[in-house]
């Protein structure tokens, strides 16, 4: 996780994908990992890979708003306005709630 963690923060998101996916190998449910995927894959434009990952998140970490703020960008960078919002909506009621 953390080799991946660093190719993301050096911008190396094709290689970063990779190892990040190594990690979902051998634990699919690690949130950090798909947290980091989706990110990754939003700024590589592979949007229904971001979205699907997002979806993802969210099913793990129904209470993290982050995780809808993630799927929300996945969304928005796609063009997919309504729903970029409804993701960002949720989130902030989660915030709300006192989510992570």
């Amino acid at each position: 996780f953390l080799e991946g963690k660093k190719l993301k923060e050096q911008k190396e998101y094709e290689p970063a994908v990779a190892k990040l996916q190594e990690c979902l190998a051998v634990d699919g449910k690690f949130v950090y990992a798909l947290h980091a995927i989706v990110q990754c894959l939003t700024e590589l434009a592979r949007h229904e890979e971001a979205i699907s990952y997002g979806k993802q998140l969210i099913e793990f970490e129904p209470n993290d708003n982050f995780s809808y703020i993630a799927l929300s960008r996945a969304y928005q960078r796609a063009g997919m306005i309504p729903e970029a919002e409804h993701m960002m909506a949720l989130g902030h009621q989660v915030a709300a709630r006192g989510g992570k």
